[in-house]
């Protein structure tokens, strides 16, 4: 496969950024790059018919859901059976962003839409991103984003997407760090990165509330909320990045031998090695993300005809 090699920087790892079209005759003439190890775009003459060594398509998702109406007989630890219901919660935002782009999409449920807590346009919306995608990053998206939106799917007859990935920036936190909190909120303030709206500014949940009765600008303050939420969410996961050991390998998803983590292609030999009960492997770091989770695919030489006993 021909690669597209920045000319500023000669990085092979590139996303693709569209056409560009003749003025004169409106003829396609080039396609645009931008490099991802310098940030700056280039363009390739349509003529030479390469094949651009792109990353897949990484989305980050964060969604915004209107709370219950519930019939209850006292405020301590009540059980509410499901009869109790009175009006069943929704989605009412999302805001996303493909990883690296500037661009955050988002959409909200209109005043209408949210007074009839009805949130199939937006449904509708997610699922033509999820459906594009081929990793979905969220924090709690295992258990919370991706149940929530195939519930919200299925109750307004919409099909599944075509199947993706998932990395939850929640489960890393917690798998390998011992942190004081694994709230998006509290990381983003330890390690200095863009915070979240403190929501108690506008009320707490009075915002939620003015939201479901179709205050416009409740709803204004909330998408606001969960895009900023986004830009939180992307710093997070590049800051995790380097310590996720099971993250979905982008060499397999490009073809090419590039870093699983980040899909760089500037990888380093190193001296360590990585064990199994019978083999050994090579470990390599990679010289963008800097994680040292690679292992080359073809073990050394075994010197050993030894192997311990199975359980």
């Amino acid at each position: 496969m021909n690669k597209v090699i920045c000319p500023y920087c000669g990085s092979g790892l590139s996303r693709k950024g569209g056409y560009r079209y003749s003025e004169a005759d409106g003829r396609l003439i080039s396609k645009r790059f931008k490099c991802l190890e310098c940030g700056r775009g280039f363009s390739i003459p349509i003529s030479d018919d390469v094949k651009p060594n792109s990353l897949p398509r990484i989305l980050l998702l964060d969604i915004e859901t209107a709370p219950m109406e519930v019939y209850v007989w006292g405020l301590y630890k009540q059980f509410i059976p499901h009869g109790n219901v009175i009006k069943d919660w929704f989605i009412l935002s999302w805001a996303a962003k493909w990883l690296y782009d500037d661009e955050i999409l988002s959409s909200i449920v209109t005043p209408k839409e949210a007074i009839k807590r009805q949130d199939r346009r937006v449904m509708a919306e997610i699922w033509t991103l999820l459906d594009e995608a081929d990793i979905i990053i969220g924090h709690n998206v295992d258990s919370f984003d991706e149940r929530k939106i195939k519930a919200r799917f299925i109750l307004n007859k919409i099909p599944p997407p075509t199947p993706y990935r998932t990395i939850d920036t929640l489960k890393v936190a917690r798998r390998e760090f011992s942190l004081s909190s694994y709230k998006q909120d509290y990381i983003t303030k330890r390690f200095d990165l863009n915070k979240k709206i403190d929501t108690s500014a506008f009320g707490g949940l009075d915002l939620w509330k003015r939201c479901v009765s179709g205050d416009k600008e409740a709803l204004d303050i909330m998408l606001k909320y969960n895009k900023q939420d986004i830009r939180g969410l992307e710093d997070v996961y590049l800051k995790l990045r380097p310590y996720m050991r099971n993250h979905p390998n982008l060499g397999v998803m490009m073809d090419e031998d590039a870093c699983p983590n980040c899909g760089s292609e500037h990888l380093e030999d190193t001296d360590a090695f990585y064990y199994t009960s019978a083999s050994k492997f090579p470990v390599l770091r990679c010289q963008s993300c800097q994680t040292p989770y690679i292992r080359k695919a073809k073990a050394l030489p075994r010197k050993t005809t030894l192997r311990s006993v199975a359980k």
